[in-house]
């Protein structure tokens, strides 16, 4: 009887502080692409953990639905309702709100392998001075149908190396240490996208970090994505990034407001708006859009007819359209 009462203690422990947060914010998703999400979480391999989903103001009554029904069906589901302020303040709602350990990302329109958080806390569980890892992730189209793997930077080492070019985690694969997070003060709220890549090299800079290198996570493609409708918004933001993280490396006091606009004047004085153009179109391809993304191409072609890139990226979506089996070498 002493045996049994103390084990209820333990899973009454459990559920009062678990061992995960997987954190998931959601803004008008598809209810296809909310169910698979969600589904893809609760039927991880690993239990000890609380699901807490924000609704960001969504408008569609169906995504509310949805959200109801499943919260409905699974205690460890636990719901926010707030109104629209945009990814990174919802973010941010959810680190303050979560009671788990860790957090663990997931995106509404992508989806976890059954085994992804298992894996991940037993490497971080067996690797105690890692306080951030992330997987490989397979890449997909609209529709689900896969494209091809994207591996990420594994050692500690590696992945300081890759800051300054890319960033070095697929943000919905990430675990990190609630109290890092909220030691960093979150996620900035300057940055309206590609908040990630600020935070994770600043945590980066904290703490030793890792990536698995099995596809754990499926990353969708869609065609209202942020990187579709806002690429040089991103781009603006990881020039910013990068300056911030030079100050800090030179002892500066960072100033964000001041890192964005100095990278809004850069892009305008080169080609980084022409190159967002492209990378909104190459978004709208990868996603499955073929016409869109071919208008898009055209009308930069006869926007700039004397730029190679035009070109290269004119060709690559006849090619990439038109003939499969040359998709990921398009992309190499």
């Amino acid at each position: 009887m002493g045996a049994a009462m103390e084990g209820d203690m333990v899973a009454a422990d459990c559920q009062i502080t678990p061992c995960v947060t997987v954190l998931m914010t959601v803004y008008d998703t598809p209810p296809r692409l909310l169910r698979q999400a969600i589904a893809s979480i609760r039927n991880q391999t690993f239990g000890d953990f609380e699901f807490l989903i924000l609704d960001d103001g969504s408008k569609q009554q169906a995504t509310h639905a949805v959200l109801r029904q499943e919260a409905a069906n699974d205690s460890r589901i636990r719901l926010l309702w707030e109104p629209h302020r945009g990814l990174t303040r919802s973010l941010n709602r959810c680190l303050q709100a979560a009671q788990g350990v860790w957090i663990a990302r997931q995106d509404a329109d992508d989806w976890s392998a059954p085994e992804r958080l298992e894996r991940q806390l037993e490497f971080l569980e067996s690797h105690p001075e890692r306080g951030l890892c992330g997987t490989a992730a397979w890449t997909h189209r609209h529709d689900g149908r896969p494209l091809w793997p994207i591996l990420m930077p594994l050692s500690h080492t590696d992945i300081l190396a890759a800051f300054p070019s890319r960033n070095p985690f697929v943000h919905g694969s990430a675990v990190f240490r609630a109290e890092t997070a909220r030691a960093l003060g979150g996620y900035r709220e300057e940055f309206t996208c590609s908040q990630d890549y600020d935070f994770f090299w600043r945590m980066a800079e904290c703490v030793q970090t890792a990536n698995l290198p099995a596809a754990l996570y499926h990353y969708r493609y869609t065609g209202n994505a942020v990187s579709v409708g806002h690429a040089a918004e991103q781009e603006q933001a990881h020039r910013a990034a990068r300056q911030l993280a030079d100050d800090r490396g030179a002892g500066r006091r960072e100033d964000v407001a001041s890192a964005l606009g100095r990278a809004g004047i850069e892009l305008a004085a080169c080609d980084g708006a022409l190159r967002a153009a492209f990378k909104q179109a190459d978004h709208r391809m990868l996603a499955g859009d073929f016409g869109g993304a071919g208008r898009d191409f055209v009308r930069l072609l006869r926007m700039h007819p004397d730029r190679r890139i035009a070109w290269g990226k004119f060709a690559r979506w006849a090619l990439f359209s038109t003939i499969p089996q040359a998709r990921r070498a398009c992309f190499r």
